[in-house]
């Protein structure tokens, strides 16, 4: 696969992550910070350079993108990826942390040469909010009782968001009953950094955390 480097250049030009505010950089830092910890990832990449502006991800983007989400640029062997954010989803931390899963799971196949579905990424992100929220002492499944569907949303992307959610319900169900207590967190993470690595297939038929 190729590899992921920072954000794209619009029209000849970095796009800088200074122009993205503050407050958003730091939330997209420890939303990474989650998630290499959960995961024990060990990555080159700081996903607070990779946040654009959507106006100039919007310059890449199909007419029809999402409001928020990852762009990715391939220019010969390399693919240049950032995170855009809506000024509407950027007090979202849900939101934010779900484009920064994204980010960080495209970066750890490509690091690992592994071709990644847009499926996965999106499979990734159901579990990965899951996982930050109950380390929070939050609701693990809030987002899944809250999910709605984004307006203008294509047949296909209904499709593949609802089998990434269905799949991803059923892992984080499955987690929770074989590791419900605050004292089999050590067992609940194994679990978790399993499931990460494992197949594509695993994952999907409920068979990837489990698997030794």
């Amino acid at each position: 696969m190729r590899d992921v480097v920072q954000a794209p250049p619009v029209q000849g030009r970095a796009a800088p992550a200074s122009a993205a505010a503050p407050s958003l950089v730091a939330k997209v830092a420890g939303a990474q910070r989650w998630l290499t910890a959960i995961y024990r990832l060990d990555l080159e990449l700081d996903a607070a350079r990779c946040v654009v502006e959507p106006e100039c991800a919007r310059e890449w983007l199909p007419p029809g993108s999402p409001r928020t989400g990852l762009v990715v640029v391939e220019q010969g062997n390399e693919a240049f990826a950032g995170i855009y954010v809506d000024p509407s989803d950027a007090e979202d931390e849900n939101a934010v942390l779900e484009e920064t899963s994204h980010l960080v799971c495209l970066a750890w196949h490509a690091a690992h040469d592994r071709p990644v579905s847009r499926l996965q990424l999106e499979l990734q992100s159901e579990v990965d909010r899951y996982a930050v929220a109950r380390l929070r002492g939050r609701d693990g499944f809030a987002h899944f009782r809250g999910f709605r569907w984004a307006a203008g949303m294509s047949v296909g992307a209904r499709r593949r968001y609802r089998a990434a959610q269905r799949a991803g319900l059923r892992t984080c169900v499955a987690l929770e009953r074989r590791h419900p207590g605050r004292a089999d967190t050590p067992g609940w993470l194994a679990e978790l950094r399993r499931y990460y690595r494992a197949s594509p297939c695993d994952k999907l038929n409920g068979q990837a955390a489990r698997v030794r």
